[in-house]
């Protein structure tokens, strides 16, 4: 009888602050590999109505970026740093200038 509703899987997007995602290059290239430019895809980039924490979610011309948590061990210290990363380096350049000129609003990306 009632089991039909635990089969279906929720798909719950997951959403960052494009602020706290690091880069894993010093350098990047100005344009994407299909020639747009990154200004023109930060031009591109559009907001729709924030959701939990955040004022507004960016909608961008692109994948969504993907993701990992890197532990980061400090020289002599017990402490571990714990940090979001992405290979997307271009795509999180775009994202963190969008999210810039919306200050002070608190901006949202959806990620993998």
């Amino acid at each position: 009888g009632g089991q039909a509703a635990e089969v279906m899987p929720i798909y719950e997007e997951k959403i960052i602050s494009p602020l706290a995602v690091r880069f894993t290059q010093e350098h990047i290239r100005p344009v994407f590999q299909g020639g747009c430019s990154l200004e023109e895809a930060i031009q591109a980039i559009g907001v729709r109505p924030g959701v939990g924490d955040y004022d507004v979610i960016l909608e961008a011309p692109f994948p969504n970026i993907e993701i990992v948590r890197w532990r980061q061990r400090i020289r002599g210290c017990e402490r571990e740093d714990k940090h979001w990363f992405t290979l997307d380096n271009r795509r999180l350049y775009c994202l963190q200038s969008a999210a810039v000129k919306l200050w002070p609003r608190r901006v949202g990306a959806v990620v993998e």
